[in-house]
């Protein structure tokens, strides 16, 4: 089978600690390397990274079987690079083979077929597309949706530049980056269903959900987030952000999964109906007139959970800021829960939107953030 080959080295940077905090960061996300004839080597969807750390420089090679993949291997090697050592975008340079693509691989332009309100707060809309099986898996249910400015109706979308990063427009021409769960998705027949949160505050999420219509395009690229694995006893929870998620999760588990689901929402109004095993009792909570955030409501009926002392358990948490920081040290500390039976998220920040999240320090946000815009 044919081989396609990159390289770069990346000169006068803390080789050391930049790879160890590559590696540290992969591990978090399942991805995990093995040390051979001093290199790390990582497998990645069809691709083989290999780093190595020399004195003031990280090497990287990356093979795969296709140019797409290698496109996608060769980024996610720049972006960490980049990240933990603070370098400039022009100083990672790759040689070997070309990769000749208009738009990244994980890119789609999708269609809006139809919009419907399931709840006060909740609209769905189906998008119609080509070509959508990498986004049909349940290990990663997220992706991004690039949203043009209101009014655009002849969206820019990315471009490849000569270095293979991802290029976007920029002024009126910008795209919003957001991060939404699939709800629903059959490939086969092209389409896919995202429930969007609809609030007054809206941000450009929510803000173009409800100005959505039939015929409308964005932009959607990944996918990404973990997800939560079946286990015989489960807890699930979160806020109205994290419901998409919960009820996908919670439509794939065994019919004999046992458990408890917990999800705050304004009020009983905003309850739908849940497919989930019958061995799971499921709990709504309502804040009412409190603001959506700063209580300690769900952080309280999650604690208030006696989880079982076995192997056999997961529990799976999206949420404010705030509350998942309360609940992961409960967890971890309290209940003593290691990181293969736990999962919680931050889907929003109080105060801040998506991209203010993802300028908060990187050991915080690239590990917090997986998940669905709420506020912003």
């Amino acid at each position: 089978m044919t081989q396609f080959q990159t390289s770069t080295t990346v000169h006068d940077i803390d080789a050391e600690n930049v790879l160890a905090s590559m590696l540290a960061h992969l591990r978090e996300h399942d991805l995990h390397a093995l040390q051979k004839d001093n290199a790390w080597h990582i497998d990645y969807a069809n691709t083989q990274i290999t780093l190595q750390a020399r004195e003031n420089s990280l090497q990287a090679t990356v093979q795969s079987v296709s140019p797409s993949s290698l496109y996608e291997g060769r980024m996610l090697v720049f972006y960490h690079i980049q990240e933990f050592s603070q370098c400039e975008a022009q100083a990672i340079q790759w040689d070997g083979d070309k990769i000749e693509l208009q738009y990244p691989p994980s890119f789609r332009v999708v269609t809006v077929a139809a919009v419907s309100n399931i709840g006060p707060h909740l609209r769905r809309v189906r998008f119609r597309a080509d070509n959508l099986s990498r986004f049909e898996s349940n290990d990663n249910i997220h992706c991004k949706l690039l949203l043009p400015q209101a009014g655009v109706e002849n969206p820019e979308w990315p471009t490849l530049a000569a270095n293979g990063v991802p290029q976007f427009p920029a002024g009126d021409k910008r795209l919003d980056m957001r991060t939404y769960t699939i709800r629903r998705i059959n490939a086969a027949e092209g389409w896919f269903d995202i429930d969007f949160v609809l609030h007054a505050d809206a941000g450009p999420g929510s803000g173009w959900a409800g100005q959505a219509k039939p015929g409308q395009q964005i932009g959607m690229s990944g996918t990404g987030g973990r997800t939560a694995p079946a286990r015989r006893w489960m807890l699930l929870a979160g806020d109205e952000t994290a419901l998409p998620a919960i009820a996908r999760i919670g439509e794939s588990l065994p019919a004999d999964t046992m458990g408890r689901v917990i999800i705050e929402v304004q009020s009983a109004s905003d309850q739908i109906t849940l497919d989930m095993p019958k061995g799971m009792t499921v709990q709504w909570l309502h804040r009412g007139n409190a603001v959506a955030g700063p209580t300690t409501l769900l952080a309280d009926a999650v604690q208030s959970c006696n989880i079982p002392a076995d192997d056999s358990r997961f529990v799976w948490v999206g949420a404010e800021f705030a509350t998942a920081q309360s609940v992961r040290a409960w967890l971890r500390h309290t209940v003593g829960l290691g990181n293969k039976e736990q999962l919680v998220v931050a889907y929003w920040r109080h105060g801040m939107n998506e991209t203010q999240m993802k300028k908060m320090p990187a050991k915080l946000a690239s590990s917090k953030t997986e998940g669905q815009e709420a506020g912003s």
